[in-house]
């Protein structure tokens, strides 16, 4: 399995988890994945038509995936070095984007001081 393979297996366990569409209407899926030392998490917002914001994360069972994508990214880089942090977009209509990111363990961190701004950068991003 390449990159591409594991990311696009990703994407399709989250549209397969209740916990992430459970929004009526969802438009866009904005999810940030962190794997490290054997932790996993997933987590990060759904929006709709109007732009209505909902918190969502995946089941724990679904964070495999998660994991497989950054062994597979891992195992792909020359240097074989890992990702801290992923951001995956799905939109409705089928698109797919992410970032990786290497060194920054605080790129799309939330904060009591500035999740009401991520909630308004992520709604603007495109997929």
């Amino acid at each position: 399995m390449n990159k591409d393979e594991a990311l696009i297996d990703l994407c399709k366990t989250l549209l397969q988890d209740p916990r992430v569409t459970e929004q009526d209407g969802w438009q866009k899926l904005v999810l940030v994945g962190e794997v490290a030392e054997g932790e996993l998490g997933m987590r990060g917002y759904s929006y709709d038509v109007q732009g209505n914001c909902k918190l969502v994360a995946p089941k724990a069972s679904n964070l495999e995936k998660l994991r497989q994508l950054h062994a597979v990214m891992t195992a792909e880089n020359p240097n074989g070095r890992g990702w801290l942090k992923c951001m995956i977009r799905i939109s409705r209509a089928g698109e797919i984007g992410a970032d990786f990111e290497y060194n920054d363990v605080n790129r799309w961190s939330h904060t009591p001081d500035n999740y009401k701004e991520r909630i308004k950068e992520y709604a603007a991003m495109p997929v």
